[in-house]
Formats: C-alpha cells, sequence, structure tokens
C-alpha cells in the first residue's frame, strides 16, 4: 500500500476511494472497505482510502486526544486490507475552516467515485454531508448505510466508551478485536519484582486507555502473546504515584525488555485497583487475580504465537 500526503498531490484517475477517519478501523469501517472494494473489482478501478493524520478535535479545542488506534496503528491496520493507495490528509485549522465545495476542490478532484458512511461530514463545521456529495456532478457518491450492534450504532464513540468504562469484554463484537495499547518499556519502582510479581511498565503515547483497574490480558512481545495480567492506576499499596500507569505481568516470561515495545490486549476487567492494608494482602489478592486470569484465559481464542 502506498501511502501518499493528500495536500499537494491528486488522487489517481480511474480511483475509487473510502473516506473517514477510521479511528479503531472497526467493523463499521471494514464494511466500508469491503464496499470500495467489491465496487473497484467490478468496475476495473483502482482502491484508495482517504483519511486524516490527527483528530479534528485536537486541531479545532487545541487539546490532547487518545485515540483507539493511533496513527501508526491506524495505518497498520488498514494495510491489511490490501489497498493499493492511502492518502493521508495532514489536517490543521486551514483544513477546518474550508467551506464544503472548496473541499472537495482541493482533496477530492480527479476521483471518480467516493465510498463514505451515511453520517461523514466534512468541511467548515461540519456543513458538508453525504447529501453534499452525492449532488456533486463529477463524483459518483456510494453511501453505507448505519451497522448496529445490541442497539447501538457500531462507529468509534460507542467503542470508546465502552474502554472507558472498562467494559473491555464488549469492545470485541463492534471492534472486531480486542482493543490493544502499544508502547515502550521503561524501568518503574521495581516494587512488582520485589514481591514476585515483576511487570513491564509502558510509556502509551496517545493510545486511548481504559479505565482505571486490574485486567486479564494477553502481551505481546516480538512476536508471541503471552497471557498476563494488566494494571491501570497509581499502584497505592507499593509505590503511589500521581501518573497513571500501565503495566501487565507476563505469565512464564523472564526477560529484561527495557527499551522495547511490547502491546497489550484488555480482555476482561476483574477488579478495581485497591490499597492494601499490608504488601502482604496485595500479594494474596495477586494469587488470586492470577488464578481468575488463567481461567478466564484458557478458553479465549487468542493467537498464542
Amino acid at each position: 500500500m502506498n501511502i501518499i500526503p493528500l495536500n499537494g498531490n491528486i488522487i489517481e484517475p480511474n480511483t475509487v476511494a473510502a473516506i473517514g477517519f477510521f479511528d479503531g478501523v472497526h467493523l463499521a469501517h471494514e464494511t466500508l472497505i469491503k464496499t470500495m472494494k467489491a465496487y473497484a473489482k467490478t468496475h476495473d478501478m483502482k482502491t484508495a482510502l482517504i483519511t486524516f493524520d490527527v483528530h479534528p478535535k485536537a486541531v479545532l479545542f487545541d487539546l490532547t486526544y487518545h485515540y483507539i488506534t493511533p496513527l501508526e496503528k491506524k495505518l497498520s491496520l488498514i494495510g491489511t486490507h490490501d489497498i493499493d493507495t492511502l492518502y493521508l490528509i495532514e489536517f490543521d485549522k486551514a483544513i477546518a475552516s474550508m467551506k464544503p465545495d472548496a473541499f472537495i476542490n482541493r482533496y477530492l478532484a480527479n476521483l471518480a467515485v467516493i465510498v463514505c458512511g451515511f453520517d461523514f461530514r466534512f468541511g467548515h463545521r461540519g456543513q458538508g454531508t453525504v447529501g453534499t456529495l452525492k449532488n456533486h456532478p463529477e463524483i459518483k457518491t456510494i453511501i453505507v448505510d448505519e451497522l448496529t450492534h445490541d442497539g447501538y450504532k457500531i462507529g468509534s464513540t460507542h467503542i470508546r466508551d465502552l474502554i472507558m468504562a472498562g467494559r473491555v469484554d464488549e469492545v470485541k463484537e463492534t471492534l472486531g478485536r480486542h482493543h490493544t495499547v502499544a508502547g515502550r518499556v521503561v524501568e518503574g519502582a521495581k516494587k512488582g519484582r520485589e514481591i514476585g510479581y515483576p511487570t513491564a511498565n509502558i510509556v502509551t503515547g496517545d493510545y486511548l486507555i481504559p479505565k482505571q483497574g486490574v485486567y486479564a490480558s494477553f502481551t505481546r512481545y516480538h512476536d508471541s502473546w503471552y497471557p498476563s495480567m494488566s494494571t491501570v492506576g497509581h499502584n497505592p499499596t507499593l509505590n503511589k504515584r500521581a501518573d497513571l500507569s500501565v503495566e501487565s505481568y507476563l505469565f512464564d516470561f523472564d526477560k529484561t525488555i527495557y527499551g522495547e515495545t511490547i502491546e497489550i490486549a484488555f480482555v476482561e476487567r476483574l477488579r478495581n485497583e485497591i490499597a492494601f492494608d499490608s504488601p502482604q494482602a496485595l500479594i494474596d489478592q495477586i494469587k488470586r487475580d492470577e488464578r481468575q486470569t488463567a481461567t478466564l484465559l484458557k478458553n479465549k481464542d487468542f493467537p498464542l504465537h
């Protein structure tokens, strides 16, 4: 898949493109991509996806935005779909202020067919809609209808709500996989090692982090996935800290991996993070967590290798 910044470039002729922000690359996004690819195959056209490098909210409100899939992860997931070209729009306030027609003329010029979700909006204050695209005389527009699960629209907003509520076991039904967070392993206070449970602490960057608590998880190191327990919190018993930490204890693992990248797949939330009266009380609870995790993960379908 070729990745081309769309600022300053023009889409190739005879191209059908799916457009959207694609945070999560979830099941509705995959339907969008499949629709685009099916049309391209039938009409012998090139395939493309048009997306943005940052979320518009990050630019419009000058805030730090956390993603289900930060850009590198998003591009990696999209790359598995065998698409000819990904066109990346480097979003800024000038683009945010563009009128819908100006956006079409600037970024969609030369595009033959566009595929978008029913609620896709673009241009200044979201004035551009699927209706705007359908009325354009030179671009054929294909609209993918709303997809739902358990009464909710399958979309990034609902998935984000589930993650932030700690309901990670429900995420797979709409995301299509477990929510994962990747990051570089850094040295911590090593209190876990002192009690027999060494953890890998990671820098999470722009990833959306689940609700504080203890989770049954799988953790990837290189190409292998290990059963694990992961914690999101402030370590109130042994090493209380102001900043939020994300760390994982990998079962049957004994390697020093500082500076390397691991990926944590959150499978199920076990409990809240608790301040225990003593280190031994913490150890006793961790042992219970370990047994519960082993039971939960034993029957989970996950690529361990």
